[in-house]
């Protein structure tokens, strides 16, 4: 994991994650795909009612609603912004996805969810 962040940092982050719940709180979902494997991810509520709307033919549940801000919350998020500011080409976007996929993970093992399958390195 490359990321690092200050105490300072990492409070100023949870306390904006906290903040923005009055406008839409972060939800763990569920992706079902026809093959029969699943997924989960981490998004807002919002997010996940427009992906839910535009995607009719996969099944989508919410499995945990207002997840706490923890410590991992907070590095998925400074994670996810990350990589929604880059060049999908930057040599760095890998290390960057891996961050995204490790931090989901300690986030569901904190709220007792099973983890996704990380890809062979």
């Amino acid at each position: 994991m490359a990321l690092q962040l200050s105490k300072e940092q990492l409070s100023q982050i949870k306390q904006q994650l906290s903040a923005t719940r009055e406008e839409s709180h972060l939800v763990i979902f569920k992706s079902v795909a026809k093959q029969g494997g699943y997924m989960h991810m981490i998004t807002d509520y919002n997010t996940f009612e427009q992906l839910k709307n535009s995607r009719p033919n996969i099944e989508m549940e919410i499995v945990r609603d207002i997840i706490p801000v923890t410590d991992n919350l907070a590095y998925w998020a400074v994670a996810q912004d990350t990589a929604s500011h880059m060049d999908p080409k930057d040599k760095h976007m890998q290390q960057v996805a891996m961050d995204i996929e490790q931090y989901t993970n300690k986030v569901l093992k904190e709220n007792k969810l099973p983890e996704n399958k990380l890809p062979e390195a």
